[in-house]
């Protein structure tokens, strides 16, 4: 293939593949109408369903009885609907995200739509209006979910209410009427009109007021819908309610100021996509829990609560009291097993109601009496991801209705997996160290330890810390109780953390043994190599602790009191200890000596081998290893002879008394010589001097400096130069002195 071919081929390959990569894009611009789509017109709304086949686009709006038919050309989409014999036209654009819509009709007015992802249970929901009781209902089980803000599901209420004589906007008046009920307690079940009845009031009451509302209903056909009170009673009527009960605004106290709003709270948190689990925890009283059960055991708490609050029926907002100054408790639902109540709180922001202690206690015995219950259809949907516990549960349910039989505090199910873990985690923490051994130990740790306690201290860590990760990680799966929780975690966070401050006092200890054995570093610096190793050992424990005081919920204050308590006892019962600690830190900022060097303190000397944050080891010239306490060693007087630059040469010579001046003369000039004209003597300061007349000899003082800091050299270098000494006194026919004895006979004094 020649290379004009070649380049033209390569040109149309990266054409192909740019074309395929634009593809999606171009795709992307086809927009489709196809769907669910929930719109807003002038006080109205609706849910529009449409179907595009090509660029015909056909739809239906049943709130209304209205259809929509049309053509589409990429965004726009123009077309004309129909409704009640009524027709106009419109035009809507598509948003580039293809998300939403904005139409605009014939007459001018507008309309706005948004697709539909998430679809809503009440939107469609079938329509019972037999009996006053049952329009009620559907019309606050559809305002509740919503509340005033969505207007498409506003119109799905808005059919409940007879506007055929009231010719005001639908959207407000649902609006207002809700907000009125909304501020009242009552049982929706308690309208029951008498068989010949076209007609029927009710008189709802406010909790904790003596303010009412009379709300009538009436009978069209076989339907009975909710005969609107004119608009200006409405507005009359939630005056009066305001004026009874003043909304509260305290944000501290907010969805926490009577029963009605604590129950919505959790409810609502668990509708929430986003996952508002603090906000359940809120409604629970945990005052008789304990610290760990309240961070572990709260959240599958509230879960229990909501799952068996969707087992009970259905909940009207408007049947539970929303009455702050309420005296007594709120029981919400009664089981042999226990109950589902709420009660006031007193806080230091003022009162709240929150689910009582006692609910708390027995809510997982009501939940496993409801589990086989099915949820109500007719509930807030949950949002929420579910939690893994509930997911396993009722995988295991399913299989076998045993598994989940109360046994003590857990069900056995729970049992089982526990003792499942405790086995799968002993025997993972064996693989884990059989895995470190081969590829840390044996290469690090010498032979001599890897059978001993090294390797069994190693292997019993990674036994404790793959155990408390595993109890960790089963808690999200097996939900212990709080009796089983408490001691779980304590168990789990204790072995997690005891065991990782051993692996890393022995990965430290590996560390420093694999420096010195290898003799990675110089032995001069093994001492700040020591040193750092053990002040990282000393912040790791202290670490540990402290940090084992925080899972367990233990207060800093008492850790730091025992902390301070400890200290003073150490400080009592350990002085010398502490004593020999900052000397060590002294022998190491000051450095009088380092390993390796030669010194002499007190009437002992050797080299020293060791500097640790307790005692210093040094070698004697016997080759006996002598250890000496650092708050001893630092008080002595240290002569370091490794950190001389120079070694001193300073003897004596003596001559003995038969040299002449002469002679001694000749002696001292060529000693002097001797000295400048060797290669290792220094220069300065440098003297050879008559010093005086000894016992039995004449005196010559010597001082030099040899050029070495190596005591074998200088002791060569010495040796050398006293044998030329020797050789000069031998040249210049003198001799050196010996001691000597003369005797003298007194015989020898007296006359002949």
């Amino acid at each position: 293939m020649s290379n004009t071919n070649f380049r033209r081929l390569l040109r149309r390959s990266i054409l192909a593949v740019f074309i395929w990569f634009l593809l999606p894009l171009a795709q992307a611009t086809q927009f489709d109408w196809t769907g669910e789509w929930d719109s807003t017109w002038h006080h109205r709304g609706a849910r529009v369903s449409l179907v595009q086949t090509g660029d015909h686009i056909k739809g239906s709006y049943k709130l209304y009885g209205g259809t929509v038919e049309g053509t589409a050309d990429g965004r726009e989409f123009r077309g004309v609907w129909k409704e009640a014999g009524r027709e106009g036209n419109f035009v809507a654009i598509m948003s580039a995200d293809e998300r939403t819509f904005t139409a605009r009709f014939g007459s001018g007015d507008w309309m706005t739509g948004i697709r539909v992802v998430d679809d809503n249970e009440f939107l469609g929901h079938q329509v019972d209006r037999s009996v006053p009781a049952m329009t009620l209902y559907h019309f606050l089980s559809i305002m509740n979910a919503v509340g005033p803000g969505r207007m498409e599901l506003q119109s799905e209420a808005s059919q409940f209410i007879d506007f055929a004589q009231t010719p005001v906007s639908e959207l407000d008046y649902t609006q207002t009427l809700f907000a009125v009920l909304d501020r009242l307690t009552f049982r929706v079940w308690t309208a029951h009109p008498q068989p010949d009845d076209s007609e029927v009031s009710v008189t709802l009451g406010q909790a904790g007021t003596d303010v009412s509302f009379n709300l009538h209903f009436v009978k069209r056909g076989d339907e009975w819908f909710i005969s609107p009170p004119p608009m200006q009673v409405l507005k009359s009527a939630l005056h009066a309610l305001e004026t009874a009960r003043p909304q509260r605004v305290d944000a501290g106290l907010q969805g926490l100021q009577s029963p009605r709003d604590t129950l919505r709270t959790l409810i609502h948190s668990f509708s929430d996509a986003g996952g508002a689990l603090e906000a359940a925890m809120a409604t629970l009283d945990m005052s008789e829990l304990s610290a760990l059960a309240k961070e572990y055991e709260a959240p599958k708490l509230a879960r229990y609560i909501n799952r068996s609050l969707q087992r009970i029926g259905s909940l009207t907002w408007q049947e539970v009291p929303d009455d702050p100054d309420r005296s007594t408790d709120y029981v919400h639902f009664e089981h042999p097993m226990g109950s589902i109540a709420l009660g006031r709180v007193v806080t230091d922001e003022g009162v709240i109601w929150q689910f009582t202690p006692e609910t708390l206690q027995t809510i997982r015995a009501v939940y496993a009496a409801l589990d086989n219950f099915p949820a109500n259809e007719i509930f807030y949907s949950q949002r929420q991801t579910e939690s893994l516990y509930f997911q396993v549960r009722g995988v295991v349910s399913n299989i076998s209705m045993g598994f989940v039989r109360q046994l003590g505090p857990m069900e056995l199910w729970q049992w089982l997996g526990l003792l499942l873990v405790l086995g799968g985690a002993y025997a993972l923490g064996r693989v884990v160290n059989a895995i470190f051994y081969a590829l840390v130990l044996r290469r690090f740790v010498p032979a001599s330890e890897q059978q001993g306690l090294v390797r069994w201290l190693f292997l019993w860590s990674f036994r404790f810390l793959v155990v408390g990760v595993a109890l960790r990680v089963a808690d999200r799966v097996l939900s212990f109780p709080d009796l089983v929780q408490v001691v779980v975690v304590a168990v789990s966070w204790t072995c997690t953390i005891l065991s990782s401050m051993m692996l890393i006092l022995l990965g430290v200890g590996v560390v420093v043994g694999h420096i010195k054995e290898t003799n990675a570093i110089h032995s001069n610096h093994m001492t700040p190599v020591s040193f750092v190793a053990g002040i990282v050992r000393v912040i790791v424990v202290v670490f540990a602790i402290l940090l084992l005081a925080d899972v367990l919920q233990v207060p800093y204050q008492s850790v730091l009191a025992g902390l301070g308590l400890g200290g003073l006892a150490v400080a009592l019962a350990a002085q010398s200890t502490l004593q020999n600690f900052i000397s060590g830190i002294t022998l190491y900022f000051d450095k009088p000596i380092a390993v390796g060097d030669y010194c002499k303190f007190g009437d002992k000397s050797g080299t020293v081998e060791f500097i640790g944050m307790r005692s210093t080891r040094i070698r004697t010239a016997a080759r006996t290893l002598l250890t000496v306490p650092n708050s001893e060693f630092s008080n002595l007087q240290i002569e370091n002879y490794a950190q001389r630059d120079r070694m001193l040469l300073n003897p004596t010579l003596k001559l003995r008394y038969e040299t002449s001046p002469d002679q001694l003369r000749k002696l001292l000039e060529e000693f002097r010589q001797l000295l400048i004209d060797h290669p290792k003597v220094a220069d300065d300061p440098l003297r050879v001097r008559f010093a005086g007349f000894g016992a039995h000899s004449l005196d010559v003082d010597v001082l030099a400096y040899i050029m070495s800091d190596n005591e074998s050299e200088f002791v060569a270098i010495r040796e050398d130069i006293y044998l030329r000494i020797m050789e000069v006194v031998e040249r210049a026919g003198a001799r050196l002195a010996v001691p000597s004895v003369v005797n003298y006979n007194t015989a020898d004094t007296l006359p002949g």
